[in-house]
């Protein structure tokens, strides 16, 4: 199409330009009769003759040196040039493009048959792809791709395509040969080095700077043991080296994560990624080889908050009495995932009237912890089940005495309750000395790219500025243009 109007423009432009200068001519000669005496008149017909001259020689000029560049554009002859469209291993230039989003309840059926495929087809299509792709799996806000023949008959569908997510695809044949295959976008994977002062929150600031949210979640289980991420503070900042997927220029994904350093109540906290060798997978350790794991997480959920914290006296908000509070209680929606904090034990999984449905694990000799007022446990929990640290164990919800949904998080150290978020509690085993020599040498470069990274107050701030600046430009000009015309 944009050829085509090229193409149109390139035969047409002479000729108009031609016209108009025509025009122009015509008028002054007007007015300079109008003004001028019989001799001036002579003098001004005989510039118009120069000029109208001139204007055909410039077009014959034209004309002689792009009749052979400029195509023809008789019926028959005329051919508009496309460029290739190579998406899912198919030249999308072939075909007529037409684009569908799987609407909620809509099924495979339905969208082939509003583009006329015989049922036959489509019945052929969804039994043999069970072994490919189950048609039940088709999600609602997901791209349906249909690519068409135009024929006299009007457009023939030939294939669809359907994105089961960023990354993988399936088409579905519908020419007269009919089969099904995967495939996935090419995907290339891009270090990234960013940077960001918070201001409101930590999602906001990564979307501010144009970085995927995601990784504030891969940063609250990297420090799930050092910072309260429920207590980030206004000024807290980051420095992050990490791994980035893109599928074309759409990020399809976080992959490995570097290096971090994030500064939280003006202390800095860092996490370097290291593998022993092939053998052992990788983890996190600080700045000076130390495991970033604790014996215990901050906290049983993620992205949570503290609505009521240990006491000795407080007012219970069901009862309404004054009692001990021997919990911490952490507010979140219905249904977020609980966490076991550390490895251990299930002792206890079950219903109680005051506490609803929770779950006590042992840990070792020393320390238990318990978890109250599940909207349900999670599956395979019951006496004796072996938990690891960070594996959901229940959700939350509001039974037993309980207002609202919540997590009451309990903490036994020698058989006696105890605030956990007072309690001094070890990291795990840092790196054998072999290692560590390794370790150091193996961050080094990774080290130096993140001391070199400046913070960036987020980039929102410049960006209004500039199109504040841009606004108070184009209200000078337009009042310029108006004060001279």
């Amino acid at each position: 199409m944009n050829c085509a109007l090229s193409q149109l423009l390139n035969a047409f432009a002479p000729r108009v330009i031609i016209l108009c200068c025509y025009y122009c001519a015509y008028r002054w000669l007007r007015v300079l009769l109008a003004r001028m005496n019989t001799r001036t008149q002579q003098a001004a017909l005989a510039g118009l003759v120069l000029f109208v001259v001139l204007i055909i020689a410039i077009g014959l000029h034209y004309y002689t040196t792009n009749a052979a560049q400029t195509p023809s554009l008789v019926a028959g002859n005329f051919k508009e040039e496309s460029l290739e469209d190579i998406r899912f291993g198919i030249n999308l230039s072939d075909f007529k493009v037409l684009n569908h989003v799987v609407k909620p309840g809509e099924i495979f059926s339905e969208i082939l048959g509003k583009y006329n495929v015989a049922y036959q087809t489509i019945h052929f299509l969804a039994k043999e792809s069970e072994d490919i792709f189950s048609i039940r799996k088709i999600k609602a806000g997901n791209q349906c791709t249909v690519l068409c023949e135009q024929t006299q008959n009007g457009l023939v569908p030939k294939k669809m395509i359907y994105e089961a997510s960023k990354v993988d695809f399936v088409v579905f044949n519908l020419d007269d040969s009919l089969y099904i295959y995967r495939g996935q976008n090419k995907v290339q994977r891009v270090q990234r080095e960013v940077s960001g002062v918070i201001n409101s929150s930590l999602y906001e600031t990564l979307e501010q700077n144009d970085i995927s949210p995601a990784l504030a979640v891969r940063m609250a289980e990297i420090f799930a043991w050092s910072i309260d991420f429920y207590k980030i503070q206004q000024g807290d900042k980051f420095k992050v080296v990490y791994d980035e997927d893109f599928s074309g220029d759409e990020s399809v994904g976080i992959g490995e994560i570097k290096a971090v350093l994030f500064n939280s109540g003006g202390k800095d906290y860092y996490a370097f990624y290291f593998a022993k060798d092939a053998a052992h997978e990788g983890d996190y350790y600080d700045q000076d080889g130390n495991s970033m794991k604790k014996q215990f997480l901050k906290s049983p959920v993620k992205f949570s908050h503290i609505s009521s914290k240990f006491s000795m006296k407080r007012f219970h908000p069901v009862t309404k009495r004054w009692k001990a509070h021997l919990g911490t209680d952490y507010a979140a929606p219905h249904g977020t995932p609980i966490l076991a904090t550390a490895d251990g034990v299930v002792e206890e999984a079950q219903f109680k009237s005051a506490n609803g449905n929770y779950v006590k694990i042992r840990h070792n000799g020393e320390y238990k912890t318990q978890y109250l007022h599940m909207s349900k446990i999670a599956k395979g929990m019951k006496r004796g089940t072996r938990v690891k640290q960070g594996e959901v164990i229940g959700y939350v919800g509001s039974t037993g005495l309980a207002t609202g949904p919540h997590v009451c998080y309990r903490f036994w150290k020698d058989g006696q309750q105890v605030d956990p978020l007072r309690q001094k509690l070890s990291f795990s085993d840092p790196l054998p000395a072999p290692y560590k020599k390794q370790f150091m040498s193996a961050t080094a470069a990774v080290r130096s790219t993140l001391e070199h990274i400046t913070y960036s107050e987020h980039n929102i701030a410049v960006q209004k500025q500039k199109k504040q600046d841009m606004e108070l430009l184009q209200a000078k000009v337009l009042a310029d243009i108006r004060q001279a015309f």
